[in-house]
């Protein structure tokens, strides 16, 4: 939700003077294409209720001030915007690999000053690091670009801030459902191009996030190994650059021809890769006729690709805690719903759709585990980052 009085404090507390605009970036949601789209793959995802309120002020000294809740401040100026190894994994490296790509775009950039509040829950996967950029991006093209950013601009800009300066390999996903909000269905190999499509949400189903509380830290190398095994079977095995260049049924063909350097794990993950891809167009037909039990039943067998084919529901050998242990407890007490694994995976998040019928009672069942803060009914938010007010 938007937070502008809390983020005014907090501006007036760092800075000593009043934030004079309002901007608003919200998280995102991935319903279904997990670790499809750095393949070139299709999938669905969509904005949400939850986000990043900042207030904002601009500056005539060409530098950025910026502070979030819960950190220390930091500065910098926009004639300084070079990849320091030292800043990895830092919100300033977010904030000034944005403005670098939007420089490289040819688009203007200048100083500000902002103070951030936040109400993404921590770990949970709804990607808060795209939701910043997508942010900055939104700031800098309001106040120095009347606003001209597409956003697949904002999209691309963010996508290379969080790889390049951040340190994170990440696909475009997170960043185009933060840009575009509402449901969308991208599908990353159109005739060589990245194709959005706007979905309407018409189903009855409640998105619920359980956040099952276990930490992201250090897991990098765990994601990273999901796309190095893909491509290795791509390259070694079938000859192309990713697996959208190749079909299921090339891919069938050849699966069982050995082949050094390539892995028995990294073939299943490829086949999940193409049926995965199947599960997102049966959805993406679902939503636009409504047919829940078509989506449900898709969101069902993609928890269970990812959980015997992907591998990532969890850090093997750490049940407690992990996105498997929760999709085991939730499917005890979600009725007719569905529930699966969201985003990179191995810690963070599972995403439940419910029935309005048994979301009280799904609600409560899965506080008595994870605690009420840890259990959150969403809505489907539109727009993308945008000036609030």
């Amino acid at each position: 939700m938007i937070l502008a009085d809390k983020s005014r404090k907090l501006y007036k507390e760092t800075f000593g003077s009043e934030g004079t605009r309002i901007f608003y970036s919200h998280g995102r949601l991935e319903l279904i294409g997990n670790h499809t789209d750095h393949q070139g793959g299709a999938c669905l995802v969509s904005g949400v209720n939850l986000g990043i309120t900042a207030a904002v002020s601009t500056n005539k000294d060409g530098a950025v001030r910026f502070v979030s809740e819960g950190y220390a401040p930091f500065m910098f100026h926009t004639d300084e915007l070079q990849k320091k190894k030292g800043e990895l994994g830092t919100t300033l490296a977010l904030c000034k690999g944005v403005l670098f790509k939007m420089k490289e775009m040819g688009y203007k950039v200048g100083g500000f000053t902002c103070a951030l509040v936040s109400d993404l829950p921590s770990g949970s996967g709804l990607s808060s690091s795209a939701a910043v950029e997508a942010l900055i991006c939104e700031i800098v093209d309001v106040l120095y670009n009347k606003g001209k950013m597409s956003p697949m601009d904002k999209a691309v800009v963010s996508q290379f801030a969080e790889r390049e300066y951040f340190g994170k390999p990440c696909g475009l996903l997170d960043q185009i459902g933060v840009c575009y909000g509402g449901v969308v269905y991208v599908n990353f190999n159109q005739e060589g191009k990245t194709y959005v499509e706007p979905l309407p949400y018409k189903l009855t189903l409640v998105p619920v996030l359980v956040n099952t509380g276990g930490s992201h830290a250090g897991l990098t190398h765990l994601y990273a190994s999901i796309p190095e095994d893909m491509f290795s079977v791509a390259r070694n095995l079938l000859g192309v650059e990713k697996l959208s260049d190749c079909t299921m049924r090339e891919f069938l063909e050849r699966v069982c021809v050995p082949c050094d350097g390539v892995s028995e794990r990294a073939k299943l993950r490829a086949q999940h890769y193409y049926d995965e891809c199947r599960r997102v167009e049966d959805c993406r037909k679902a939503l636009k006729e409504g047919d829940s039990s078509t989506f449900l039943q898709s969101i069902r067998m993609s928890q269970e690709s990812s959980k015997g084919l992907l591998g990532n529901t969890m850090v093997p050998g750490q049940y407690q805690k992990s996105p498997q242990q929760a999709v085991d407890i939730a499917n005890t007490i979600i009725g007719k719903g569905a529930c699966r694994i969201m985003g990179g995976g191995f810690a963070g998040s599972i995403l439940c759709f419910v029935y309005p019928d048994d979301l009280k009672g799904f609600v409560a069942g899965m506080s008595k585990y994870y605690g009420k803060d840890a259990v959150t009914p969403l809505q489907i938010e539109e727009g993308g980052a945008k000036e609030v007010r």
